[in-house]
């Protein structure tokens, strides 16, 4: 397993807030590092893949579980 970086639980939380926190978090880490972000809300899986997608980072593991998204972010540059 990775070393992981930073966690971020924002369970709890309402759309878009988990997306905006992740991007905030993602923008201070440096290259290499690795996030976990844990989520309940529906919204989110889509809004924070998009997130990815439009960033310097890989989705290097996504699992739901217990109705929480755990998404593991490595960011590349």
């Amino acid at each position: 397993m990775q070393n992981i970086d930073l966690e971020l639980d924002l369970t709890g939380l309402q759309s878009p807030e988990p997306m905006l926190k992740t991007k905030e978090a993602i923008d201070k880490l440096s290259p290499g590092q690795i996030i976990l972000v844990k989520t309940t809300a529906l919204g989110s899986e889509q809004n924070i893949r998009t997130l990815i997608t439009n960033h310097p980072v890989n989705l290097l593991s996504f699992k739901k579980e217990d109705g929480v998204f755990h998404f593991l972010i490595e960011k590349t540059s």
